[in-house]
């Protein structure tokens, strides 16, 4: 008898993945709320270490779906420790022992391009899909409440609603309206009815991902703070001594977002940064929110090509 071996994983620094974790036998993974409220304590301590991008979430009785934008780390280890600490915080609290999760997680690897906004509202209107509820808004476990403007949590809301306008109420709005355009109607989960495996785009996206794939074969170079701060400089034509002052140009809080962003990526630690720049963590967490959209990553990746040259 012979085994197909498993397809490795597609991972790559700025890949978007919509991940479905479920339970093994398709247990229930939460047994209460503190469950549930454990869950998101673990995604936010990952993600504030991992430092990955995470545009949406909910939570069902039997599985979970995440949308993350990945940085250095690879998804692997974001879920390995994730769901490590996840079963094991369950196995305690319910005197279980064994596997929670089925095997493997699902991770498609998605173009974010053509489906971001999309996928953000497939996973909200989970809830309602399942009939669990009426609406996307009387749902408690989802990250839809931070889009709208209920929750201050720690999704990264901002690169979808600009999407929809720079004017945050605006935005808003308009997410709510779009959210619940098709709400009830099986139309918005179609997203993967035409297409199966582990990419949801077209050939020039596929074509797009091979051809990254083959330029990633370099093992990214861990520089010194002094030495990214020098390149990040020279990409963003603005000077540190700039950066780190007071002024409030929109082109030096770009440069400032890109310089944190980097840091991250390459995996320098933040509490470097605030030294050498005199600032808190929450005021360099606004710094990169600059720097999160096209026009920030398209600079993120020359800083990472001058860096490895």
């Amino acid at each position: 008898k012979t085994t197909m071996a498993r397809r490795p994983r597609i991972e790559f620094s700025g890949a978007l993945y919509h991940v479905i974790i479920r339970g093994n036998r398709q247990q229930n993974i939460f047994g209460n709320n503190r469950d549930r409220l454990k869950f998101l304590e673990l995604l936010r301590r990952y993600r504030n270490q991992h430092g990955f991008l995470l545009y949406a979430y909910v939570l069902m009785s039997n599985h979970v779906h995440l949308l993350i934008e990945t940085r250095r780390s690879p998804l692997s280890r974001i879920m390995q420790c994730l769901n490590t600490a996840y079963t094991q915080h369950f196995n305690r609290q319910h005197k279980k022992v064994g596997h929670l999760f089925q095997g493997r997680y699902k991770a498609i690897l998605c173009d974010q391009d053509a489906y971001l906004v999309a996928l953000v509202r497939y996973i909200h209107q989970n809830p309602v899909q399942a009939k669990l509820v009426e609406t996307t808004e009387a749902y408690r476990w989802s990250s839809h409440h931070d889009y709208v403007g209920k929750n201050r949590g720690f999704v990264d809301t901002e690169c979808v609603l600009r999407l929809f306008s720079e004017k945050r109420s605006v935005a808003r709005k308009q997410y709510a309206e779009f959210v619940n355009q098709f709400m009830g109607r099986s139309d918005s989960n179609n997203l993967y009815a035409t297409r199966a495996g582990q990419i949801l785009g077209d050939d020039q996206f596929i074509d797009k991902v091979e051809n990254q794939l083959e330029t990633l074969t370099e093992v990214l170079r861990k520089p010194s703070l002094k030495e990214l701060i020098a390149i990040v400089s020279d990409v963003c034509g603005v000077e540190f001594d700039v950066m780190r002052s007071r002024v409030r140009q929109e082109n030096v809080s770009f440069a400032r977002g890109v310089l944190v962003l980097a840091c991250r990526e390459v995996g320098l630690r933040l509490s470097q940064l605030q030294k050498e720049i005199n600032r808190d963590l929450s005021a360099l967490t606004r710094w990169s929110r600059a720097a999160e959209n096209k026009q920030g990553k398209n600079t993120l990746e020359k800083v990472l090509k001058r860096l490895n040259a």
